[in-house]
């Protein structure tokens, strides 16, 4: 049954992350699948980033004040007038909220107007608050709305077991009120290339072998430990080169740390690139990396993964929930203690030296990625929640 489904969340969807991609595809998705949907977002950026949502998504947009101090108080005052009014106006068969911390709005006019809702949480609070480094008394605001809005949600989504496994330590909801959905890969975007032609097209030259990193550069992705091994690397294969394409956090430290090893001329950093480039630069690369620092709690469910793999690239992955044993599972590549340089330089070069295990490794990630990491399959599982939520209601 197509249903109308009102999809509430707290981001700028005019730029490229892992967050707008998952809001981008699920949406699509659910909209290709014949659901009409109304996309409700801050009044930040004007268009989708140019990631196509279908004929049957409407944005509604709550104005907000773009400077960070004000820019949640404001976005709170003008949604207490707008969001009711879109509530009674459209109806909504449900609401799909993504985990906005800061309010209990959207949740508790769902239960006011006895419409089912669906809660996607990504993170914790305690982690969000970390990143945004606010005070104490400000953490507990958040928990408390937190809790709230996982009580009175009608269904709880996560990304990752681990998520889930603490929403059920901290806040006693039932097991049963809580599915998994991991990320996944557009399969139309991301798929095996020409590793030449990829090249030519990123303007990499072909005598070097690349192992590259795709996404934010934030202190948990560990990129400091992959310039760490580089030396160990480049002693043994003196062809390697290292590409970091995105931005972040960690640009100055990063590059300073390659500054004091002397490796400036071994490392390439694009910063952030158009969408429609990515999958040439991982194409491109030899190995493709994906690591996780314990600077917080939960590892995540990096969508990168699941591009790699469907790019067929051999992937060299820290040993943690939702990276190495993914990568070990799909047999696509090496699962490291990324915190030990040496032996993440042999897993690098192991996969170097050996290209034709290299291709047959990341054959196998293809194949992987085509059965199991869809977002076509994760739209369908949100989906049946969706339903269930619906039917269980009436």
């Amino acid at each position: 049954m197509k249903r109308k489904i009102l999809y509430i969340c707290y981001e700028d969807i005019s730029g490229y992350n892992g967050a707008i991609r998952h809001i981008t595809e699920i949406v699509s998705g659910l909209s290709r699948n014949g659901h009409r949907l109304d996309l409700c977002v801050p009044k930040l950026g004007k268009t989708s980033g140019g990631l196509a949502m279908g004929s049957n998504v409407r944005l509604r947009y709550i104005p907000t004040i773009p400077f960070r101090v004000v820019r949640p108080l404001s976005y709170l005052v003008i949604s207490l007038f707008y969001l009711p009014w879109l509530y009674v106006r459209l109806n909504p068969d449900t609401v799909y909220v993504r985990d906005i911390k800061f309010t209990i709005l959207p949740v508790l006019l769902s239960r006011l107007t006895n419409t089912p809702c669906v809660l996607e949480v990504n993170g914790l609070t305690d982690e969000t608050v970390k990143v945004r480094q606010v005070a104490v008394w400000t953490f507990w605001i958040l928990d408390t709305f937190h809790r709230w809005n996982l009580r009175k949600a009608g269904h709880i989504i996560t990304v990752t077991r681990g998520i889930k496994e603490e929403i059920l330590r901290r806040y006693g909801i039932s097991s049963k009120k809580i599915s998994i959905i991991n990320n996944g890969v557009d399969l139309t975007q991301f798929s095996p290339m020409d590793k030449k032609g990829a090249k030519k097209k990123v303007g990499l030259s072909q005598e070097y072998k690349y192992i590259g990193f795709v996404g934010g550069l934030f202190p948990w992705h560990g990129l400091d430990q992959l310039i760490e091994a580089a030396p160990h690397v480049l002693k043994n294969e003196p062809r390697a080169r290292f590409v970091i394409v995105g931005s972040g956090l960690m640009v100055s430290a990063l590059k300073e740390m390659i500054s004091k090893l002397k490796l400036d001329q071994n490392f390439i950093f694009t910063g952030t690139v158009p969408f429609p480039m990515v999958p040439y630069y991982i194409n491109s690369f030899h190995i493709c990396v994906v690591f996780f620092k314990k600077v917080r709690k939960d590892p995540g469910d990096p969508i990168k993964l699941y591009e790699y793999l469907a790019c067929g690239r051999p992937v060299v992955a820290s040993d943690v929930p939702g990276y190495g044993d993914v990568v070990h599972a799909a047999e696509a590549g090496i699962s490291v203690n990324s915190e030990d340089p040496i032996t993440t330089a042999e897993a690098i070069l192991k996969l170097l030296k050996d290209e034709e295990k290299g291709e047959i490794t990341g054959k196998k990630g293809f194949w992987k990625a085509q059965k199991a990491f869809s977002w076509e399959k994760k739209v369908k599982e949100t989906e049946q929640i969706i339903e269930t939520v619906i039917t269980r209601r009436m």
